[in-house]
């Protein structure tokens, strides 16, 4: 059996979540947290053409039957690994190890020179595209293992959550 969680109050729950909207901010919400927001409520879109009838019902992109098998969206897929926290240091001494000034660096993986500074001050995180550049040209590696399912688990915190201030609100 399929479970849903509430991005409101974490809880995991069998019956579905509804949309709902809080100060702004969209979420799908088990039927406690409901109360807290407004239920949006989904309408199909309307056709501007009405010589064709009226417009076919709205229907979710997964359907087997009729029947929607709804996924929950993972937003951390494709994250395994992450970028060392000494990337810009790690960067600078590989290209100066190399003889290579930045804009040397980046004549070479097609990038421009400001980029290249801007990474070794720390700046700016590099895109996926430009750290493999950097990896591939220096001969290094900028990223390491990431272990998702143990850093986002459900921990016991001491501070306030998004849960606390709706329910100190509600009272």
């Amino acid at each position: 059996m399929e479970t849903y969680e509430c991005e409101i109050c974490g809880k995991k729950t069998k019956t579905p979540t509804t949309a709902v909207k809080v100060e702004g901010a969209e979420f799908k919400a088990c039927p406690e947290c409901t109360k807290l927001g407004t239920v949006i409520e989904r309408k199909a879109p309307q056709s501007a053409d009405k010589a064709h009838g009226a417009p076919a019902p709205a229907r979710p992109g997964n359907t087997y039957g009729g029947v929607s098998k709804a996924k929950p969206k993972n937003y951390f897929a494709g994250l395994e690994n992450e970028i060392v926290e000494d990337y810009d240091a790690v960067i600078k001494k590989a290209r100066e190890a190399k003889g290579l000034s930045p804009e040397d660096l980046a004549l070479k993986i097609k990038e421009k020179a400001a980029l290249i500074k801007k990474i070794e001050r720390k700046e700016i995180h590099p895109e996926e595209s430009v750290i493999k550049k950097i990896e591939k040209e220096l001969n290094i590696k900028l990223t390491e293992a990431f272990d998702s399912s143990q850093t986002f688990q459900h921990q016991k915190s001491n501070g306030t959550t998004l849960g606390d201030i709706a329910f100190v609100k509600k009272k």
